[in-house]
């Protein structure tokens, strides 16, 4: 609960330590040190990448962003985590094409109308949500809560330094890992951070996914709406059951857009096609 704490990070620790016993007593596996500095270097590597996809992000021709950033984040750092080394190469492949990119000052969509962080529980791949945003509306999501994660090196010398710095490492990443870095930890990583991201990328507006049955967000809706009209952001909120098309459907989703666009916003679609999809079978 108290992830960001110095106090606790002895205790998380150990914690590691004892998970490395168990698993060592009960399987007869050891851990192998070699093997855990050879993935924490490409973790590291994935991480640099990631950090400048993101400093992209925060121009006015961001590159890596929306499902492909949140996919690829959560993948790297939730699945793979250093242990499939094809993935360094597809970094840099990824790399050099956004760089290329930057420089032509290439866009994704005809037109750039906001600039969006999306946050909370998201369950957008289930339908291109977030490219549809873009080509519908001009919404480009820069980034989103779940790819907000480790922006720390990780120790990478095989010395005892280095293996005591590690486990630290471990229960670090641990901690700060995939959503449970903003649902632990108080209102500062849910609610303060997201304002200072927005003041970062440049945002003007927030796509806030409401899950119906995520009591940690919905308990501070009223703060996220106080904020935003403190700060001037155009505060969107999506309601979603993950996506049970039982409760909201993908068109419902894509309702509470288009009629925060029409009737506040005042604006018309880039392409009015887009407005309403043939889903029916999301079932």
């Amino acid at each position: 609960m108290r992830h960001r704490e110095d106090d606790v990070q002895d205790y998380a620790a150990q914690e590691i330590r004892n998970a490395i016993a168990f698993i060592e007593k009960h399987t007869g596996e050891k851990w192998d040190w070699n093997y855990y500095f050879e993935c924490a270097k490409r973790v590291n590597f994935a991480t640099e990448c990631r950090l400048n996809w993101l400093d992209m992000n925060k121009t006015a021709y961001p590159q890596i962003f929306g499902s492909n950033l949140a996919l690829y984040t959560e993948t790297n750092y939730m699945a793979i985590c250093g242990k499939v080394k094809e993935f360094e190469e597809a970094d840099r492949k990824l790399s050099k094409l956004a760089e290329q990119a930057y420089v032509a000052k290439k866009r994704a969509a005809k037109e750039y109308r906001h600039r969006a962080i999306v946050w909370g529980v998201q369950s957008h791949f289930y339908m291109d949500f977030l490219l549809w945003l873009q080509n519908c509306w001009g919404i480009v999501p820069l980034t989103d809560m779940l790819s907000m994660v480790s922006t720390r090196k990780l120790a990478t010398e095989n010395t005892p330094e280095g293996r005591e710095q590690a486990i630290y490492d471990m229960a670090w990443l641990t901690e700060n890992m995939i959503m449970r870095n903003r649902t632990h930890g108080g209102y500062k990583v849910l609610l303060n951070e997201l304002w200072e991201y927005c003041q970062e990328f440049n945002a003007d507006m927030v796509i806030l996914w409401e899950h119906m049955s995520c009591k940690a967000l919905n308990g501070m809706h009223g703060q996220f709406e106080e904020k935003a009209r403190e700060l001037g952001i155009n505060l969107v909120w999506v309601t979603h059951d993950l996506f049970d098309p039982r409760v909201v459907s993908r068109q419902g989703v894509r309702e509470q857009i288009n009629s925060y666009m029409r009737t506040v916003m005042r604006e018309e679609p880039l392409d009015p096609s887009l407005e309403v999809l043939p889903d029916e079978q999301s079932w």
